[in-house]
């Protein structure tokens, strides 16, 4: 049994069919054949002139996603509220590591503010809103902290009982003001 390869198989390292090929170039690169530049501009034109928004329409996406930023936060609320529950209050590395997470990731966000914002920051229309944004972007960020400073004070690693500071406490001496009853 022969196995015949196909033409095109053939042709590939043919030179002489290459020059056959009717095949305009522009700027020296050859066209492919069955491609059309002229059937090629009228269709990106076409989509060019479709993709033209109004500025109006791409404010009100950067405002909308500026929400979306600003958001994220207060989604992930429930997810650690939960996730702080289910971790316990005993003092393993894990509950305490997750605790510190709670603290140092949104101080972390606070910080690269800028960051999150930066696809939208940038358009004087839109500056008052996406302010907004952030200011609601910094409170979701302070309700995770807020999770995490209770989360510690529930394990007792926060000190704020008295017993806490017996060290800073002035010693008493009681045996000074106690009178003997044996002489």
């Amino acid at each position: 049994m022969s196995h015949v390869p196909k033409d095109w198989v053939d042709n590939l390292c043919n030179p002489k069919y290459v020059s056959t090929l009717k095949a305009t170039t522009k700027k020296g690169a050859v066209y492919p054949p069955g491609f059309e530049p002229e059937a090629a501009a009228d269709t990106a034109e076409k989509q060019g002139s479709e993709k033209r928004r109004p500025e109006s329409e791409l404010d009100g996406m950067q405002v909308q996603k500026a929400w979306q930023i600003a958001l994220q936060p207060l989604k992930s609320l429930p997810m650690n509220f939960f996730m702080s529950y289910m971790s316990g209050t005993s003092l393993q590395i894990i509950p305490i590591m997750a605790a510190l997470m709670l603290l140092s990731g949104p101080i972390k966000a606070i910080f690269g503010i800028r960051d999150a914002f930066k696809p939208v920051l940038g358009n004087s229309r839109t500056i008052s809103t996406i302010r907004l944004a952030m200011v609601l972007y910094i409170i979701g960020q302070g309700l995770l902290m807020y999770i995490g400073i209770r989360k510690l004070n529930q394990m007792g690693l926060i000190p704020n009982t008295k017993s806490d500071w017996l060290a800073w406490e002035p010693h008493m001496d009681y045996t000074k003001k106690l009178k003997s009853l044996v002489v």
